[in-house]
């Protein structure tokens, strides 16, 4: 299993921090004990700032009308299109397969792998990435799609 975020509530129990984190909690029935180590993350607002932005774009890119292959219409997957943004911001690294092919993958984002300040970065490329391939198509500028983001955090 990858890693995932929690979060404390009122009642002292934990509960995941995104939609894909909660999803993620659904895979273990309830009473199960599990593993895990438990560490307080730097900046979390941030982290969930970033994905509310991605999870935005990915929702208007979804209304999009998606390729055919063999005859189906390709759905899209948010966990892709959440590392493709990550490659086209430019925070990845080549890899290679058992063929000889070599392909790039996203780099990670977790708090032990990012600094803060590369995070901060990425967040500002991700925007641009976003604009440029995703919203371009809608007139979206800069300032809305912050405002946005802002908007959605606040309700969530």
């Amino acid at each position: 299993m990858s890693e995932i975020f929690l979060r404390k509530l009122a009642n002292g129990t934990l509960a995941g921090a995104t939609e894909e984190d909660q999803e993620a909690l659904k895979r273990f029935k309830i009473g199960v004990a599990v593993r895990c180590e438990v560490k307080q993350v730097r900046n979390y607002e941030f982290l969930k700032k970033w994905f509310a932005l991605v999870n935005f774009a990915f929702d208007q890119w979804s209304e999009f009308p998606m390729p055919e292959y063999k005859g189906e219409t390709v759905q899209p997957n948010r966990d892709k299109f959440r590392r493709d943004v990550t490659i086209l911001a430019g925070y990845s690294h080549p890899v290679v397969n058992v063929r000889g092919e070599v392909r790039v993958e996203a780099d990670s984002i977790s708090f032990a792998n990012m600094s803060e300040d590369t995070f901060e970065s990425l967040y500002s490329k991700t925007i641009d990435v976003i604009l440029q391939k995703i919203l371009y198509r809608k007139g979206y500028s800069e300032k809305q799609l912050r405002d946005l983001v802002e908007q959605t955090l606040a309700f969530s």
